[in-house]
């Protein structure tokens, strides 16, 4: 593996990036369909459904759940689009994958089912009675089977009624802090709680909160008694905004972080009316990070190192922190198609079918305290920051906006039967680049090759048990020449009715398991093979030991493979 740590910009990208078979570009339209349900696996009547272009993310098409439960997103171009469904109060019956999330092509058909989401109600009351107007807010601190997020997420935010009443719902299973504090949305002028700090669930500071786990459907009261307790402040300004017309805002946005959990409760918009400064208010001793960014028309993102602040008593004023670019990494696509081979489309829209992720790797930490070194230059919140981007029609990618580190390089193939043959990086073999600062690097070589096989079928449930939540079929290389190779292994989540398919599997020997493996990253459904060390040396060891082989031959496809579910034993 290559860490290439210079910019390449002298090299040049060729114009052409496909085989000879492939015919050049031609505009494409199509449509994207499917079906939407509830629980009981009837139609989610009036459920709205989203596609969202990869290569733009300002563009998405709608569509709206018919009588019959079936949806049709038409008028769609060539290219990559997550598709999602929503209704008031649900949630997806399989939460969002950041490490394996499903994307659709034109001509794909996808089957929702949504859930009833939990709801967490109560009063907030002070020693005058119903707090009137207070934020309330979900933060989800552990995912349904109790393992904690890479850093807690406000997942939704009510304002308390003249009776002090909140209500949230559509909340996902897992483990939750609910904290009233100063609202946040659609705030225009200065509340009566801007200086107060926030009070947890059920009368605490952030160290002694208690927290709420709930379950899909239920419905759990915390009251909350309001502490009125005054926090500091810390004040500054932000320097190096760009004023044009090129932005979306003249603003920029400031956002404090809790050290210690990686709690992101304070932010606040800055403008060029007041010369770009802020002022944080309400905050409780304890160590923070503050950084800045700005959002910009261009799809640009100016962001600030990060600072780190301690409170001990006191107000801190005179912070200076400065957006600057962030770094791109830049590459080609290259198809290589077999004439004789008839599994991979030909259209010359591969390229903008392709996704490419670049995932920011560090160290991996056994310890809940993911403490930062005090003077990093990426703010905690983006240390494992993951960009996505698909090619134009001459197969160019440009992974932007990237925070300083090391990227891991992981395309997805555009789709059945192709698969990914190689990365280079213009020097060797290899599938990470670092880039610091706003710097450019390129030449950067993704090599899809015709012949992908796919393995379907299903797994059967230990004697006298379910198939557990998270669980997962793999394919490990069984050619110890492939092994370093992090694009030879795969994996496929296994469905509630132990359906599986692995996709774009390069030819060649695996060992193959269905299991959900014991180890300690974070999240379990938030991860994946090759991002992981810990979880794939689980998985490698799982699979040595039971020793179950699979050879797939180019194109093959195997639709009634049958697989026994395993438990992971311990190292």
């Amino acid at each position: 593996m290559l860490i290439l740590a210079v910019a390449l910009t002298g090299l040049l990208l060729p114009t052409q990036c496909v085989g000879q078979n492939v015919k050049p570009a031609e505009p494409t339209r199509g449509s994207i369909t499917g079906r939407v349900l509830n629980s009981a696996g009837e139609p989610l009547v009036g459920a709205s459904v989203y596609a969202g272009s990869i290569a733009d993310s300002r563009r998405s098409q709608t569509a709206t759940v018919n009588e019959n439960g079936n949806f049709k997103i038409d008028g769609l171009g060539a290219g990559v689009y997550r598709v999602w469904a929503s209704s008031p109060g649900y949630i997806p019956s399989v939460q969002s994958n950041p490490a394996a999330a499903t994307f659709y092509h034109i001509g794909d058909t996808a089957t929702f089912t949504l859930n009833k989401g939990a709801v967490i109600t109560g009063k907030i009351t002070g020693p005058s009675g119903p707090m009137i107007g207070v934020g309330v807010f979900a933060i989800r601190v552990r995912d349904e089977e109790g393992k904690r997020l890479p850093a807690p997420a406000i997942w939704r935010e009510r304002a308390t009624d003249d009776r002090g009443a909140y209500r949230i719902y559509g909340l996902s299973p897992g483990t939750y802090l609910i904290m009233a504090a100063r609202p946040r949305t659609g705030l225009i002028a200065p509340s009566a709680y801007d200086n107060d700090t926030p009070t947890f669930f059920p009368s605490s500071p952030r160290d002694t909160a208690s927290e709420i786990v709930v379950r899909e459907g239920d419905e759990i009261t915390a009251d909350i008694q309001y502490r009125a307790e005054s926090g500091h402040a810390i004040s500054g300004q932000v320097a190096g905004v760009v004023e044009s017309q090129g932005s979306i805002s003249a603003n920029a946005t400031v956002t404090l972080i809790n050290v210690r959990d990686r709690l992101a409760t304070f932010s606040i918009g800055t403008g060029s009316y007041d010369n770009f400064k802020f002022a944080l208010s309400g905050i409780p001793d304890g160590e923070y990070e503050l950084s800045a960014f700005q959002f910009l028309q261009t799809r640009d993102e100016l962001r600030s190192k990060p600072r780190r602040i301690v409170l001990r008593g006191a107000d801190v004023s005179g912070v200076i922190v400065t957006v600057a670019k962030q770094a791109t990494i830049e590459g080609r696509m290259l198809f290589e198609s077999d004439p004789k081979l008839e599994c991979g489309k030909r259209e010359g829209t591969l390229a903008q079918e392709t996704l490419v992720y670049g995932r920011r790797s560090e160290p991996e930490k056994r310890s809940d305290n993911n403490v930062a070194p005090a003077e990093a230059d990426t703010s905690l919140r983006m240390s494992n920051y993951v960009a996505t981007e698909v090619g134009d029609a001459k197969g160019v990618f440009r992974l932007r906006n990237l925070p300083s580190g090391t990227y891991r390089i992981d395309p997805r193939a555009p789709g059945d039967g192709w698969y990914l043959r190689s990365i280079s990086t213009g020097l060797s073999i290899g599938d990470a680049v670092s880039v610091r600062g706003g710097e450019t690097v390129s030449g950067l070589t993704v090599t899809f090759a015709e012949g992908a096989a796919v393995v379907g079928g299903s797994v059967a449930a230990p004697k006298g048990d379910r198939l557990p939540k998270s669980a997962f079929v793999y394919l490990i290389p069984l050619e110890k020449e492939n092994a370093p190779t992090l694009s030879r292994y795969f994996e496929a989540r296994i469905h509630s009715d132990g359906s599986f398919s692995v996709d774009n599997i390069a030819p060649g020997e695996y060992f193959i398991v269905a299991m959900k493996p014991d180890n300690d990253a974070p999240s379990s459904s938030a991860i994946a093979i090759r991002q992981y060390s810990a979880l794939r040396n689980a998985v490698v060891r799982e699979a040595e030991k039971l020793k179950q082989k699979l050879s797939v031959k180019p194109c093959e496809r195997l639709d009634n493979y049958e697989l026994a579910f395993t438990s992971a034993s311990k190292p």
